[in-house]
């Protein structure tokens, strides 16, 4: 076999396995052993037919990579640091369309529906009925009772409860209603996107700054895109239902199963660690609001660099 047709024909399963080593989901872990014993005995002809040099260095570099990247997952498993430290934010950026759209539907619809309702207060009540407004301002006024019982150790761990169960639940409905050909991710990070831009413009309306701001600023960025992570997984599994390429239609769904999994469950670390801020922080009257904002604030900048930056790595061939 000349060398033109033999990378055209391997070539695919080189490319693929150079990018799951720098984090891309071009291939489920469990087919990489299998991808990588191909790989060896493709090495192997090249150098017994006498190929170029540049693809026998490449094959032999790419072995390598793989032998080492193996080995470290049977000594020791994937590894809870390698996971958070480069392979999350290196799948995140994988699948970057889909958090962008996911992420501008949530943001986009939260940010028109802040400046319509800031502008137009009656507005409002298109989202919320008078009661629920009404009940929205009590629970931020300073002066009321039930911001009053917003803190306490004992309600601090049962709204931790409440927290995890709700939010966390929310994600695993935006990924599980991925399979209504995506709708459901999509109105959820709609309606989501409307309700709280309403209501923060609400009691930005109020005048309730502080004790509105102080609360939500902690624990906004984890909740907040932890949700757009959900939808982008739920948003995975309907494409993977309506685009199933050349494959069969139920191999298409698991692979987008198994890639929209990988985003749930890092979203729901990400609600879960959001609910420990909610509960335990962002409660806390003792904290002047100010700087609750200001932690809020370089929360938002850390995951911002953590998804931009973190698991970049190439691969040396």
């Amino acid at each position: 076999m000349k060398q033109e047709r033999f990378e055209r024909s391997h070539g695919p399963l080189w490319d693929d396995l150079e990018r799951w080593l720098q984090g891309e989901p071009t291939l489920a872990d469990e087919d990489v052993p299998a991808g990588f014993r191909r790989l060896c005995h493709h090495a192997a002809l090249a150098g017994d037919r006498s190929y170029g040099a540049p693809l026998n260095d490449r094959l032999q570099a790419l072995a390598l990579a793989l032998h080492q990247r193996l080995y470290q997952h049977r000594e020791g498993g994937l590894g809870l640091w390698r996971i958070v430290a480069r392979d999350y934010p290196a799948r995140v950026r994988a699948e970057w369309r889909l958090v962008l759209f996911s992420c501008l539907l949530l943001f986009g619809t939260w940010a028109a529906a802040f400046l319509v309702v800031r502008r137009n207060p009656d507005l409002v009540y298109l989202v919320l009925s008078p009661a629920q407004a009404a009940e929205m301002v009590r629970m931020y006024d300073p002066a009321s009772r039930e911001f009053a019982g917003m803190a306490g150790a004992m309600r601090n761990v049962a709204m931790f409860g409440h927290y995890i169960s709700n939010n966390i639940g929310i994600d695993f409905q935006n990924f599980g209603s991925g399979l209504l050909l995506g709708a459901g991710p999509i109105a959820s990070m709609i309606f989501n996107g409307v309700y709280g831009g309403a209501i923060m413009a609400h009691l930005t309306n109020q005048g309730l700054v502080a004790t509105f701001y102080g609360f939500v600023s902690g624990h906004s960025a984890l909740e907040l895109v932890g949700a757009a992570l959900s939808g982008a997984a739920g948003l995975r599994l309907g494409l993977g239902l309506m685009h199933p390429g050349r494959r069969p239609r139920l191999e298409a769904l698991k692979d987008a199963g198994r890639r929209g999994a990988y985003l749930l469950m890092g979203a729901a670390t990400l609600t879960f660690m959001a609910a420990c801020i909610e509960a335990f922080w962002s409660a806390n009257r003792w904290v002047p609001w100010k700087t609750k904002v200001g932690v809020g604030s370089a929360l938002w900048l850390l995951l911002l660099a953590y998804f931009l930056l973190a698991g970049r790595r190439r691969v040396s061939r």
